[in-house]
């Protein structure tokens, strides 16, 4: 991931398989380029679209988000469902 232009805001944690995950709030990374997403592990990419779900952007969230469907790990779950219970 790039260098943050800001530090995150907030972050909350959850409980996965007995580990504690600790998600932020917001982030303001930029993008990485495509291959470099491309050169990634599949379990890599997925925790780059999880961390990228919590950006500040909404459009980069989405996108990131509808990469997540289809990703069976358990601990995708909170960042998605963080997502549909935020106002």
């Amino acid at each position: 991931m790039p260098d943050a232009r800001t530090s995150p805001v907030g972050s909350f944690r959850v409980e996965v398989w007995g580990e504690t995950v600790t998600i932020p709030s917001r982030t303001y990374h930029d993008e990485p380029e495509s291959e470099a997403v491309r050169s990634l592990t599949a379990t890599q990419q997925a925790i780059l679209h999880c961390l990228y779900s919590r950006h500040c952007d909404g459009r980069i969230r989405q996108r990131h988000l509808e990469s997540l469907v289809g990703v069976h790990e358990a601990w995708v779950v909170p960042f998605v469902v963080q997502l549909a219970v935020s106002t």
